[in-house]
């Protein structure tokens, strides 16, 4: 929650020499970029709670007789997805900078702290990169929501039910499809088990875009196993990511799942991304006796829209 140039002086000295030094020169950790967000259809609610039912309608043909015979219940199953405050809190002095190897990011003019290039700098290249690796490595699968505590920052993982808790919950009540896997996927079989999971998927989905989401090590592990058991075949096409005759299925490999053994699909328009406002809106920058302060919060969710329409495996 500061900006902090203890090791920079250490090394460089507490004085400000120019020598050509410039952004080029701040090297930053290479962050993940948000990538499970964008495979979820985006729907825009303004409130927190976005609540649709499910209708379910069973058989209802029968043989014909003269006499009414009704036949057949519609079943409306409530449903709901809650989008989450989430907020982002950072201040600094760029003060701190300016008998520093970095005081080029510091000015004299304009006056304003929050005009200075520091500001834009941390902003554009720091805070907003490692906002989108926050939410995609910690929220978007492995979040589980917490409430805060008053008075202390929560962790990145609290702020959201991510997909991991989503899947859980479904296999706990029963309400998504669990695909009993005959051995542990692992890299000398992961593409028969990744086939076998599809095999399972309900034929009547045969006609539906879907997607199968794994990490991206076994996502190697089955093109690998791909090809060490098919690389010779005529038609071997070593980057192909659907599943063989069924192209209307497609693995997909999520940052977000990093580690964690599981393997879920549904159709694609049945993974929903829930927002207040369609993309970002713009952080608040405050200034008050010299400190700059970074104010953004928003509201999001993840969910989907038929829990029987999600596939599911998990193994320890």
């Amino acid at each position: 929650m500061s900006l902090t140039t203890t090791e920079l002086v250490t090394q460089f000295g507490s004085h400000y020499i120019p020598s050509g030094q410039n952004e080029q020169r701040l090297i930053s950790a290479i962050r993940q970029p948000s990538v499970t967000a964008g495979y979820a259809r985006p729907i825009v609610y303004d409130g927190d709670l976005y609540r649709f039912s499910n209708v379910v309608l069973g058989e209802i043909v029968q043989a014909f007789q003269r006499q009414f015979t009704p036949k057949g219940d519609i079943e409306l199953i409530p449903n709901e997805i809650r989008l989450r405050n989430i907020k982002i809190d950072f201040s600094m002095y760029p003060d701190d900078l300016k008998s520093t190897w970095a005081g080029f990011l510091t000015g004299l003019e304009p006056a304003e702290r929050a005009e200075w290039p520091a500001v834009r700098y941390a902003l554009e290249q720091e805070l907003i990169p490692q906002m989108k690796q926050d939410m995609e490595l910690q929220g978007y699968f492995k979040g589980s929501y917490v409430a805060p505590t008053t008075g202390d920052a929560g962790t990145a993982s609290a702020v959201i039910d991510g997909v991991k808790s989503l899947l859980n919950d479904g296999i706990a009540d029963s309400s998504m499809q669990v695909i009993a896997l005959s051995a542990t996927p692992n890299a000398t079989n992961a593409f028969d088990m990744i086939e076998e999971f599809a095999d399972n998927i309900d034929e009547k989905l045969a006609a539906v875009k879907m997607r199968i989401y794994v990490t991206h090590k076994m996502l190697r592990d089955y093109l690998r196993d791909k090809r060490n058991t098919h690389g010779t075949d005529v038609n071997y096409q070593a980057s192909k990511v659907t599943i063989d005759f069924s192209e209307n299925v497609e693995i997909v490999a999520l940052p977000s799942m990093s580690g964690e053994n599981y393997i879920w699909a549904t159709p694609v328009n049945n993974f929903l991304y829930l927002r207040r406002v369609k993309g970002m809106k713009k952080p608040k920058v405050e200034e008050a006796e010299r400190e700059v302060k970074f104010l953004l919060d928003w509201w999001e969710g993840l969910g989907f829209g038929y829990n029987e329409l999600v596939y599911v495996s998990t193994w320890t």
